[in-house]
């Protein structure tokens, strides 16, 4: 089973239903209609959830909507935690954001 991994400052927002998306850099390919185990520290399974849809856009193009979607208050702040996260990451460069569904805590 696919993985996705979050840093342990996302789980209760996860777990809560506030983060149903993550943005991650790059071109990624995700399960579309599958489940995935939802790990922290790269290893701890700490939920199964659905993806439900995955959409490619340049950073530049994220909306508050999708900050929202993501447990943050605006696209400055998801942008702020990309950065912290990712480094050094500029307006053009694309990302992947996985919508996805909590199926199960574990």
């Amino acid at each position: 089973m696919e993985r996705i991994n979050f840093d342990p400052e996302y789980v209760n927002l996860i777990l809560e239903g506030e983060k149903t998306t993550t943005v991650r850099r790059g071109i990624k390919s995700y399960p579309v209609g599958r489940l995935v185990e939802l790990t922290v520290n790269n290893s701890t399974v700490f939920a199964l959830a659905k993806v439900k849809k995955v959409v490619v856009k340049r950073v530049k193009e994220l909306t508050d909507e999708d900050a929202r979607r993501d447990g943050f208050g605006n696209k400055s702040e998801l942008i702020e935690a990309l950065r912290r996260i990712y480094g050094g990451i500029r307006d053009d460069e694309f990302v992947t954001v996985v919508h996805f569904e909590l199926a199960k805590r574990v």
